[in-house]
């Protein structure tokens, strides 16, 4: 018999799959995506190629915009891409004494590494469960999005994975620098690794 977090998996696995294959229009997409914030899922181990940027937090705003211009121009010199419309936002944070460190990747999934350009890096994110959130209207409001995302997650009683990374996954919704930031309509998914 299946628990209740299994059938979301399975829905959850279901509806990626319909995203894949553009079998779902936009707006039914940000509509079940809504339906589904704050969840639990689980996701495998996935391959990505991506450009980086690290700095402080304060830099991210002004580095973030001019990463996604150069990635959005390379994307196509990656080989093996398993959903070319769908990009992820990676997030490592670390301290380093009383300095906060952030690695910040653009990235997509590929079946392989058999082709990385130069300037970029291939990495593995391993399978692992993360609380889903999706975020809703301009990029100026995300950090609310976030303290929402935290704040239901300690609630449920879990616990974030602080070593791990966080993901932000990208697709038709919202991609920069196609899409404004400042779009009312802007939407994308906020995954958030679960200890």
């Amino acid at each position: 018999m299946f628990q209740k977090e299994d059938v979301m998996q399975i829905k959850i696995a279901a509806f990626h799959a319909k995203i894949a294959k553009r079998e779902m229009p936009a707006k039914l997409i940000e509509k079940e995506l809504c339906a589904m914030q704050g969840a639990i899922v689980q996701l495998p181990e996935m391959w990505m190629v991506g450009a980086s940027f690290t700095g402080p937090f304060q830099s991210l705003g002004v580095e973030m915009p001019k990463l996604w211009d150069v990635f959005s121009q390379r994307v196509n010199e990656i080989g093996n891409l398993k959903y070319p419309l769908c990009f992820y936002g990676v997030s490592d944070e670390r301290k380093v004494g009383s300095y906060q460190l952030f690695t910040e990747y653009i990235s997509v999934e590929v079946a392989k590494f058999d082709r990385v350009p130069e300037g970029m890096v291939g990495f593995t994110i391993p399978a692992r469960s993360y609380a889903l959130f999706t975020h809703q209207g301009p990029m100026d409001q995300v950090q609310s999005t976030y303290h929402r995302a935290f704040d239901w997650i300690k609630r449920q009683g879990l616990a974030v994975e602080e070593k791990a990374l966080r993901l932000e996954r990208y697709d038709e919704r919202y991609l920069p620098p196609r899409h404004a930031a400042e779009r009312e309509e802007n939407a994308y998914d906020i995954l958030i690794p679960l200890a």
